[in-house]
């Protein structure tokens, strides 16, 4: 099978899956459509025959089939496009869902820590929103239909000189072949070759033209600078695709000539005929209009680029699912539950965890062991770049360790579904979701409204609640009617309050990775404490730089400075027992309070 043919066919398996009754109703209608055209054109022949005879009765007989056929096609083009519609939009629907599977499957994330696998989905996920790909269902049909119009031009044109529409019509699918082949290596480059550049180049325009960047590009007067390097950097990913297009033309315009020639011959042979007197006017008429109609099996415009874009990207989606093991073009996933299972406090233990990034030569995380009983409350510290945030990714199950076991409740979080449900984590880099402040907190799940109001308030929001134009009904974005935006430290105390509802759900671990750094000092001590408070009897893990805030937990686990060689964990007490032993947590905590102190008298 020819890569073209198995694109093809990957495509109308997708289609089919996708709406199988849409699909043969659209199928149905084409060939009607297509019956309609061919016997249009013989009408159209017979009554100017007819006309030339003036055989009076079977010109009115043939205007009559003339008015039905003339009528009865934009009939049929109507409720194809009605069909085509509803079939475009289960197909859209089943491509966006084999999409989305790639983008959240497996349940580890280190695949899209490389540049070329993430590049290449990237890019996938931007073609699939293009306007070509939108309508290559329509643009499917767009192809067929006339494809077997030409089929009926075929049948008209057996009776005069059988070989005659088979070279014509092969004419016509040698350009429609070359040139399909020369635009679909296109989109694969452009899909594969330019990902990088075409990546940064989207960068720096978005810098252009989002409310995010606007304050800097005017403070900074960078629009030239932005607008030279997006123009230079687009030019220089797009050279080599421009090149290979280039290069690619020899054979198309080849297949053009030889078309022209063939069409020609067909047309001059239809004149000797005529002339000869072996052919009538009706016939004659007929067959122009059928020679004409086999440029059906030629390239068909924007139809042919819609569908060529298509399958370029549906078999890089193809591509992609294979490397995750999932089937090509049907849904394989397992669905994942984010949900916690209402279960007790959970034990966590690490056995000698180790773990590199593969963009890095030194390892994030060096031979920890560590056992946290279930209901026990835990600080982990240390220096920018000790592995704190690696630590509790793997703790989550993104990552599998290189080395060594985590384990919750006694299962393995990278892959059993269950140990999964019973870790809720706040992220430093949390989503902040332009949904309601309910969707916000609740994440899709279900909560009672006491406990939203008691997460909230734990999570020192009520404030932020009486702010809210339609409260708990409120999008948390401008960009909507109705909706606002939050201040960091506002966003914070949201998405501790998802933390704190993910508790009152039945989380057994409860993991923060530094969420509350866009508050103050005393702000984050003071919420740490009523956290440690309300989540008492559940595994909490807290990651903090700042070492006042969680000197309160029950341990304090100190990660080995990077810079220094080893790893491990250095240190393992109370707030008071590290103090009194006066290492490297207590010279920490020295410098920040003597910090914040000194910054507390400047500002008095």
């Amino acid at each position: 099978m020819t890569d073209a043919s198995s694109r093809y066919l990957l495509h109308a398996r997708v289609l089919w899956r996708a709406a199988p009754l849409w699909s043969t109703l659209s199928l149905l209608l084409t060939l009607l459509e297509a019956a309609i055209r061919t016997l249009l054109m013989v009408a159209i022949g017979q009554f100017v025959g007819s006309l030339a005879s003036s055989a009076d009765r079977a010109a009115w007989r043939w205007l009559v089939v003339l008015a039905i056929l003339l009528v009865t096609g934009p009939v049929v083009q109507s409720l194809l496009s009605m069909v085509i519609a509803r079939g475009s939009a289960a197909y859209l629907a089943y491509v966006l869902d084999l999409v989305a599977e790639v983008g959240v499957y497996p349940r580890g994330i280190a695949h899209l820590d490389t540049a070329d696998y993430s590049g290449r989905l990237r890019a996938v996920v931007d073609a699939t929103r293009d306007w070509s790909f939108v309508t290559s269902v329509g643009s499917t049909w767009s192809i067929i239909g006339p494809r077997l119009a030409g089929v009926g031009a075929i049948i008209v044109l057996l009776p005069w000189r059988w070989w005659v529409p088979f070279v014509v019509a092969g004419s016509f699918l040698l350009v429609s072949h070359v040139f399909m082949s020369w635009i679909s290596l296109a989109f694969d480059k452009l899909l594969e070759a330019t990902g990088d550049g075409r990546r940064r180049a989207g960068y720096l325009r978005g810098l252009l033209t989002r409310t995010e960047s606007a304050k800097e590009v005017r403070l900074f007067g960078l629009t030239d600078w932005l607008a030279d390097s997006y123009r230079s950097t687009w030019s220089e990913a797009m050279t080599r695709l421009w090149r290979e297009r280039r290069s690619g033309l020899g054979p198309v315009l080849l297949a053009c000539l030889v078309m022209a020639l063939v069409v020609g011959g067909a047309f001059a042979l239809i004149g000797v005929d005529v002339v000869a007197g072996s052919v009538s006017l009706a016939a004659a008429v007929t067959m122009i209009q059928a020679i004409l109609r086999l440029q059906n099996f030629g390239v068909l415009g924007d139809a042919g680029t819609a569908l060529a874009r298509n399958t370029s990207t549906l078999q890089a989606l193809a591509g992609l699912r294979r490397e995750l093991g999932l089937p090509a073009a049907e849904p394989g996933a397992e669905p994942a539950s984010v949900r916690a299972s209402g279960e007790s406090a959970a034990e966590v233990q690490l056995d000698h965890v180790s773990f590199g990034y593969p963009s890095r030569t030194t390892r994030a995380v060096n031979d920890i062991s560590l056992r946290i009983e279930a209901g026990q409350s835990v600080a982990i510290v240390g220096v920018n770049g000790a592995g704190k945030s690696t630590l509790i990714k793997l703790l989550c199950g993104l990552y599998e360790p290189d080395e060594g076991s985590v384990r919750v409740a006694g299962a393995d979080p990278a892959v059993d579904e269950t140990a999964r449900r019973r870790v809720a984590v706040i992220l430093q880099d949390f989503v902040r979701y332009h949904l309601p402040l309910r969707d916000n907190v609740v994440l899709g799940g279900e909560a009672s409204q006491d406990t939203l109001d008691r997460a909230l308030a734990d999570a020192g929001g009520s404030a932020l609640l009486d702010r809210l134009e339609h409260g708990w009904d409120t999008v948390l974005s401008a960009e909507y009617d109705g909706g606002t935006d939050l201040s960091g430290g506002q966003w914070q105390r949201v998405a501790l309050a998802r933390a704190l509802a993910a508790v009152a759900g039945g989380a057994g671990v409860l993991v923060l990775d530094e969420p509350t750094a866009a508050l103050d000092v005393r702000a984050e001590a003071a919420l740490f404490d009523r956290f440690l408070e309300v989540t008492r009897g559940v595994t909490t893990i807290l990651v903090s730089h700042r070492l006042s805030s969680v000197r309160h937990a029950d341990r304090i686990v100190v990660l080995a400075d990077p810079a220094e060689g080893g790893g491990g964990i250095v240190e393992d007490g109370s707030h008071d027992d590290l103090m009194r032993r006066g290492g490297q947590y207590a010279e920490m905590f020295t410098l920040q309070a003597r910090r914040f102190g000194q910054t507390g008298s400047e500002s008095r």
